[in-house]
């Protein structure tokens, strides 16, 4: 069967929870725009970032663990999930999404050195989006945001699990969703709930999460 360019997306998965490799120094430096590096430069960046080691089947960006899957192999455990536990499984992958953002950030965390962990600002956002974009997550863009109140309203283009699951009814991005959240709470320091209320897997022309503090009983 012949190959077919363009129609096969990678995706890479989060990094494990284990130890970060120390490393030299990261070549993406805080006041470099990574929107406006050029692709081959950027891709350069990051190969020069990457350590592959074939013989332990190890591989390492900025000194942490991850590997390359295909968004389908996450998508195939959410529809499994949807068959045996039904509408738990958003609850289920939103924890899990959520609980990855809690574990440490990875590679994403070494791209937004520099910036205060404590507090969330547009030039921030606009790392970690970039810092999402180079793992293959989409495109993500503020939208609305209070963050003094913790309101804030995300979309992202090119969403790796709305392209491989297909078509629905409803969003599919719950991993995602989680850990947007999980990330937020990093930064605002209290609990955010996060919602996706549009999603390219029901036709819609990006994803749309909105982030508000979690409601307190």
């Amino acid at each position: 069967m012949r190959h077919r360019p363009g129609r096969c997306r990678a995706f890479i998965a989060w990094s494990d929870p284990m130890p970060a490799k120390e490393t030299a120094g990261s070549p993406f430096p805080k006041d470099l725009d990574l929107s406006a590096v050029p692709p081959e430069a950027l891709r350069d960046l990051v190969l020069s970032s990457l350590e592959l080691d074939v013989s332990s089947g190890v591989l390492r960006l900025l000194g942490h663990r991850y590997g390359f899957f295909r968004p389908i192999v996450l998508v195939n455990i959410q529809k499994q999930l949807e068959q045996t536990v039904g509408a738990s499984t958003k609850g289920f992958l939103y924890l899990a999404g959520e609980k990855t953002a809690e574990g440490g950030l990875g590679m994403t965390g070494e791209v937004l050195a520099g910036f205060d962990s404590g507090s969330m600002t547009i030039d921030s956002f606009k790392r970690l989006a970039d810092a999402l974009a180079i793992l293959g997550c989409g495109r993500f863009s503020l939208d609305v945001s209070d963050i003094p109140a913790g309101h804030f309203t995300f979309n992202l283009e090119n969403s790796p699990i709305a392209e491989a699951y297909g078509p629905s009814k409803k969003p599919v991005c719950h991993l995602l969703a989680g850990f947007l959240g999980g990330v937020a709470e990093r930064f605002v320091g209290r609990e955010i709930l996060c919602e996706e209320v549009a999603c390219q897997a029901q036709g819609q022309p990006r994803c749309r999460f909105e982030l508000r503090p979690t409601p307190r009983l």
